[in-house]
């Protein structure tokens, strides 16, 4: 349950599944002992993982944003709380070649 109507909730599902997608794939990847795929997924798994803090530091900026009105906030922070992390580690898993 999310607060934030069907935009919050599809941007915290969305989360959830990359989230569970990218430790499994990094689990997988290990067992078969491909450790440079492993630290690519891991670091992308790392990504929806730190999104819990990324959360809470855009959270009191975006109330102000919307003249302290939390709903439209959520909306967006359930989004901006882990794509750019996401794309930031996407770009260090290309630049380190661990794709």
């Amino acid at each position: 349950m999310a607060s934030g109507g069907w935009i919050a909730r599809t941007g915290f599902l969305t989360m959830d599944i990359g989230w569970l997608a990218t430790t499994w794939l990094g689990v997988l990847a290990i067992l078969r002992g491909r450790v440079r795929e492993h630290r690519g997924w891991m670091l992308r798994s790392y990504a929806f993982t730190l999104a819990a803090v990324t959360l809470r530091l855009y959270q009191f900026p975006l109330m102000l944003l919307f003249a302290g009105q939390f709903e439209p906030g959520y909306r967006v922070v359930a989004w901006l709380c882990w794509v750019p992390n996401l794309l930031i580690a996407e770009w260090v898993a290309r630049r380190q070649h661990l794709t």
